[in-house]
């Protein structure tokens, strides 16, 4: 299981100290196309500087003894403004590693208004309590998909990286800016929702099943496919059960998992005999229902 993995690279960490700084394994596309090309020639290092940032970046207080996270940072500048300011769309891909080294995707996240100040040679400074509007979006992602990867490692492991986020979620607020509200509403979809449901007590059972899901679940199917879908469809199950007797409101949490592992789930279990998993999954997650749909006749 993982925990060779982990132990083999705990052993090489041992004696390669620089190995221990930084937690995030990162790409990054910048895509310019709709500005002019003179608006291109202040912003384009930004790629750059933000792969610079990150790497340089440490968000744990503790060494870092596991794989690094695989995060995909997706930046396209829709527009120029006055002053350095920029309007763009940011996508976030985040990632687990399996024990074969395949990656299962973890999180799927776009904010489709996002305004900040660039200039070239910009310092940025990880603050959680200090809000920037270029490097906190990111910031929090990445506390986001730390927490996530934790999770499918140990049970329960990314509850601080979660509290960490939603401290960058109260510096907006506290800054007005917008899309980050002082409290969460179940009806209305925020990062402070999200994080403030990923660090509740309600969710921690959802949490241990998503732990399962990958420690348990994925890696039997990788070895196995034949004997390991019957135990990823018990866990389906017991996520729906939880839903049906846990969750009395919209779930955002629960929507993010989905949102991210519709694809995987679909292609895992395309052609399954025991249909009940597909009606477990179209009730854990109406809104790709046809997507269960069509894996469940094969298609």
């Amino acid at each position: 299981m993982r925990t060779f993995i982990i132990c083999a690279i705990f052993c090489v960490l041992q004696y390669i100290p620089t190995l221990h700084a930084q937690e995030i394994e990162l790409q990054v596309n910048v895509d310019l196309k709709n500005i002019s090309f003179d608006n291109r020639i202040d912003i384009q290092n930004l790629r750059q500087d933000i792969i610079n940032y990150v790497n340089n970046q440490r968000y744990s207080e503790t060494d870092w003894d596991k794989p690094k996270v695989p995060v995909d940072i997706g930046i396209t500048i829709t527009s120029r403004g006055p002053n350095n300011t920029y309007s763009g769309i940011l996508t976030i891909m985040s990632y687990t590693v399996l024990e074969d080294g395949s990656k299962s995707i973890l999180m799927r996240a776009m904010d489709k208004q996002w305004t900040f100040e660039y200039a070239p040679g910009n310092m940025m400074s990880f603050q959680a309590n200090r809000f920037n509007a270029l490097s906190s979006p990111i910031d929090y992602y990445l506390l986001l998909s730390i927490g996530m990867f934790l999770d499918t490692f140990t049970e329960l492991d990314g509850t601080s990286f979660y509290e960490k986020a939603k401290v960058i979620c109260r510096a907006g607020a506290g800054a007005n800016v917008t899309g980050y509200p002082t409290t969460p509403d179940p009806s209305v979809p925020s990062k402070l929702g999200l994080a403030t449901e990923a660090s509740d007590l309600l969710y921690e059972e959802f949490r241990r099943l998503i732990f399962s899901y990958h420690f348990d679940g994925l890696e039997a199917v990788s070895k196995d496919k034949s004997q390991g879908l019957p135990l990823l469809a018990t866990i389906i199950e017991q996520m729906a059960q939880f839903k049906k007797s846990k969750v009395t409101m919209r779930s955002q949490f629960m929507e993010s998992f989905f949102n991210s592992k519709f694809q995987e789930l679909a292609d895992i279990f395309k052609g399954y005999s025991d249909t009940g998993v597909f009606t477990n999954l179209s009730q854990l997650d109406p809104a790709n229902s046809t997507v269960y749909q069509a894996a469940q006749e094969n298609r």
